[in-house]
């Protein structure tokens, strides 16, 4: 459905309204351009009654922006609780797709992780009654030397006398037990803790003030799985006009592991850069249509980087935007 205004000046904005309770109500509207996004959502008839805000899919509130500002984007409009402000967004599935069941319930487990080396990694199902310690050996990943080791969780505190059905989900962390002092491992112990961390995404939101964390993609260990955010690109090696795209960034590996990115939008009908490949169905959302983004030859390179959080994520997030500000035409995901 969509609602045209009147083109008294002949300069006219184009954007997508959708209600963030239900976006099955969706319209597309037409409207002068300097029109606030309020008055927009309002004329639409698509404005909850009371006190509403306007959400970009990132979660930022542009209530009080102009229309100018999101020419060919799609709002969320809704009352301020229910969209959530600007730190969290619930990724949530195109309207009309059919929800699939979930997986069947199994046997949950507990995931065993050298702190010496993140890419050794065992899954125990643990018995009942089990220590997390018993559970750690069960895994493989006692010393064979006989040395103290001990079993700490995300946060660095020991964990090894616990009952290991109560962890069941975690991901735990088999080192020296000289590593830990007063029951807690040193921070910097900690570097391969999967997932981005509270203070690994205050150290992004300065340089991307976009960013926002998806909910419903927490890992176990409270880290964030997956962040969405805006980048300036290049529209295409043909088009040196820039655009902006929204970004979703799958940081579950990370920092053992090279993070993946996927465009949201622009819809895949509307992009032209030739490293972004066709849009496809993704594990951590099946329900949603994504591009992912080629970033080049650079695995070895991100395992070869120093065990260092913060330099790997920012190391990852500079080329990622190098290649979108430079389209490669010798390494092409898609024909333009």
């Amino acid at each position: 459905m969509s609602r045209m205004r009147g083109n008294d000046e002949g300069r006219m904005v184009r954007l997508t309204l959708s209600n963030a309770v239900d976006q099955t109500q969706k319209i597309l509207v037409e409207v002068p351009a300097g029109t606030s996004v309020a008055q927009a959502a309002r004329d639409a008839g698509i404005a909850p009654q009371g006190s509403f805000d306007v959400f970009t899919p990132g979660g930022e509130a542009v209530t009080q922006a102009s229309v100018d500002q999101h020419r060919d984007a799609v709002l969320y409009v809704g009352p301020q609780k229910v969209a959530g402000g600007a730190e969290e967004f619930i990724l949530e599935p195109e309207p009309g797709v059919e929800v699939a069941d979930g997986p069947p319930v199994g046997p949950k487990t507990v995931v065993f992780v050298s702190a010496y080396d993140s890419t050794v990694r065992h899954e125990v199902v643990p018995q009942e009654g089990q220590s997390v310690r018993d559970a750690a050996t069960m895994a493989g990943l006692a010393p064979r030397d006989g040395s103290g080791w001990e079993v700490f969780d995300a946060q660095g505190v020991v964990v090894g006398d616990r009952v290991a059905t109560e962890l069941t989900g975690e991901v735990l962390y088999v080192g020296p037990a000289a590593m830990i002092a007063g029951g807690v491992l040193s921070p910097c112990r900690l570097w391969s803790s999967p997932g981005l961390a509270a203070d690994d995404l205050s150290h992004m939101k300065i340089d991307y003030p976009s960013v926002a964390s998806i909910r419903n993609l927490r890992l176990p260990n409270g880290n964030f799985g997956v962040v969405q955010l805006t980048m300036i690109g290049r529209q295409s090696h043909k088009n040196s006009q820039t655009i902006s795209y929204q970004i979703l960034i799958d940081f579950r590996g990370f920092p053992a592991e090279l993070p993946h990115a996927y465009v949201r939008s622009p819809d895949d009908s509307q992009i032209m850069h030739c490293n972004i490949y066709h849009s496809d169905r993704y594990p951590f959302a099946p329900r949603i249509s994504l591009c992912n983004v080629c970033i080049g030859d650079y695995s070895a390179a991100f395992s070869g980087l120093p065990k260092d959080r913060l330099q790997r994520l920012f190391c990852y997030l500079n080329q990622l935007q190098y290649a979108l500000s430079n389209p490669n035409t010798g390494d092409t995901a898609r024909s333009v």
